[in-house]
C-alpha cells in the first residue's frame, strides 16, 4: 500500500513537472514565433531631382508621392533619408530630411511583464504617428523652398546611396524621383545617339571610373522617367535597367516609370 502510493505521488510529481515545462515551452516558443514574425525594419533614402529639366508638376507629383504613399508605409524601425540631385551630388551632400523612427520593443517571453510592453508598444506607435506627422511638414517646408540645378548627376546619387546602405541591417530601398535624363559632363543623355551598342559601351566606360557601385540587397525605384521623345525615354529606360542590373540591385522594369508604382515593396523585393 506504502509502495503504490509513493508511485502513485511519483507519476503525479512528474505529470506535473512536465505539464509546467510544457507551459514555459509553449510560452518560449510563442515569444519566439512573435519576434519571428516581427517584421525587418527598413531603410529608404530618396533621391529628388531639382535640376531645372524638372517641371513644377512633376515636383509636385513628387511631393504628393512622398507624403501619400512613402511616408504613410514607414513603420517603427524605419529609416527615410531625403537628398537632392544637384549638379554637386556628391561633393556637397547633403540630407534634406534623415528621420529615424523609434524601434519596437522586443518581447521576452520568460522576462518581460506583458502588460508593461503592451503600454511600452503604444508608447512607440504613437511617437511613431507623430514623427510621421512631423515628416510630412518638413517635406512641405523642402518643396515649399526655391531650388534649381542646371544639371542633372544620377550616377553620383547611386554612389552615395551606396555609402547610406553600408553596414545597413534594415530592408533597403532606394528612390529616385527624377526625369533620369543624366546631364553632367561628359554624360549628356539628350545628345547620345542611342543605338544596340550604346548601352555597352557606357556601362564599360562608368565600370572603369568607378561609378557602377555593389547595390546588393537594394530594391529600386524609379518615378518622374521621361525624355524629350517617347524613343529617347525608352532607350533611356533601357539603359538605367542594365546599369542597375550591373549594380546587382532589384530593379524591375515596372518599378521604372513616370509615377511611383507598386509601392510599398514586396516582401521578395531583393529582402531574405
Amino acid at each position: 500500500m506504502t509502495t503504490r502510493l509513493l508511485l502513485s505521488l511519483r507519476v503525479t510529481a512528474c505529470g506535473g513537472m512536465l505539464l509546467a515545462a510544457s507551459i514555459l515551452l509553449a510560452a518560449g516558443c510563442t515569444s519566439s514565433s512573435s519576434q519571428a514574425t516581427e517584421p525587418r525594419a527598413t531603410a529608404i533614402v530618396v533621391f529628388v531631382d531639382f535640376s531645372s529639366s524638372v517641371s513644377k508638376a512633376d515636383l509636385a507629383l513628387f511631393q504628393q508621392e512622398l507624403t501619400t504613399q512613402i511616408i504613410p508605409s514607414l513603420s517603427a524601425g524605419d529609416r527615410i533619408l531625403i537628398a537632392p540631385i544637384t549638379e554637386r551630388t556628391l561633393t556637397d551632400f547633403r540630407p534634406l530630411v534623415d528621420v529615424t523612427l523609434s524601434a519596437k520593443p522586443q518581447f521576452n517571453g520568460w522576462l518581460d511583464n506583458v502588460l508593461r510592453y503592451n503600454r511600452e508598444v503604444k508608447d512607440v506607435e504613437a511617437q511613431v504617428i507623430q514623427l510621421k506627422d512631423k515628416l510630412r511638414t518638413e517635406v512641405a517646408e523642402v518643396f515649399a523652398k526655391p531650388r534649381s540645378s542646371p544639371h542633372t548627376d544620377i550616377f553620383s546619387s547611386v554612389i552615395l546611396a551606396n555609402k547610406v546602405f553600408h553596414n545597413e541591417s534594415r530592408r533597403k530601398v532606394l528612390v529616385l524621383m527624377s526625369d533620369m535624363v543624366e546631364d553632367s559632363p561628359p554624360y549628356r543623355f539628350e545628345t547620345v545617339s542611342w543605338n544596340p551598342a550604346t548601352n555597352q559601351k557606357l556601362l564599360a566606360d562608368l565600370d572603369a571610373k568607378g561609378l557602377i557601385p555593389d547595390l546588393s540587397g537594394v530594391c529600386v525605384y524609379v518615378s518622374g522617367a521621361s525624355a524629350k521623345s517617347a524613343e529617347v525615354a525608352e532607350s533611356i529606360g533601357d539603359f538605367w535597367v542594365a546599369y542597375f542590373k550591373q549594380t546587382h540591385a532589384d530593379m524591375d522594369p515596372s518599378r521604372y516609370a513616370h509615377v511611383l508604382l507598386h509601392w510599398p515593396p514586396a516582401k521578395g523585393c531583393s529582402f531574405d
